[in-house]
Order: C-alpha cells, then structure tokens, then sequence
C-alpha cells in the first residue's frame, strides 16, 4: 500500500487520502478543513470576546467573557482534533 492511502472511518479499508467518498461502502470521510475551520472561528471568537470584555461594560461584558471561553474550548478542541487525527492515520 502506498504512502498517499488512509483508512475509512467506517469500514476501516485502505482509501486514497484525497478521497471524500469511500469506494467500498461509500461514506464520507471527513475533511481536515473543518478543522481548520472551527480552529480559526475559535480565536476569532476569542478576539473579539476579549475586546468586548475589556472595552465595555454589563451584559456586553458579559457576553465577552463568554466569547472568550467559548472560543478558548473552540480553538484548543479543533487543534487537538487535527492533531488526533494526525496521529491516528500515522498509526496505522
């Protein structure tokens, strides 16, 4: 098998890595762009939250430092995605 090929998510068979539909029981396979997505969305909630948060005052305060860990969870839960998946198609 060559370097270029990954496993399916669901039936577990070798897939070529640019593959979006697997061959043998035709499931999506996921895309690193969503990850890169939801990373990317992550700090720009957590910016901007924290400019709401130390530039006004009551409920848009508040709504800042909400921002702020939600976009914390955000950035930190998608690189740790990219980088599980990363991990688990060098394993195998």
């Amino acid at each position: 098998m060559s370097r270029d090929r990954v496993y399916c998510v669901d039936c577990g068979e070798p897939v070529p890595s640019d593959a979006r539909i697997c061959p043998h029981c035709e499931a999506v396979q996921p895309s690193p762009l969503v990850d890169v997505g939801v990373a990317v969305a992550g700090v720009f909630s957590f910016v901007f939250g924290a400019v709401l948060a130390l530039m006004t005052l009551g409920t848009t305060r508040m709504l800042g430092f909400v921002l702020i860990v939600l976009g914390f969870g955000l950035a930190v839960g998608g690189y740790t995605r990219h980088i599980d998946r990363q991990a688990g198609r060098r394993a195998r």
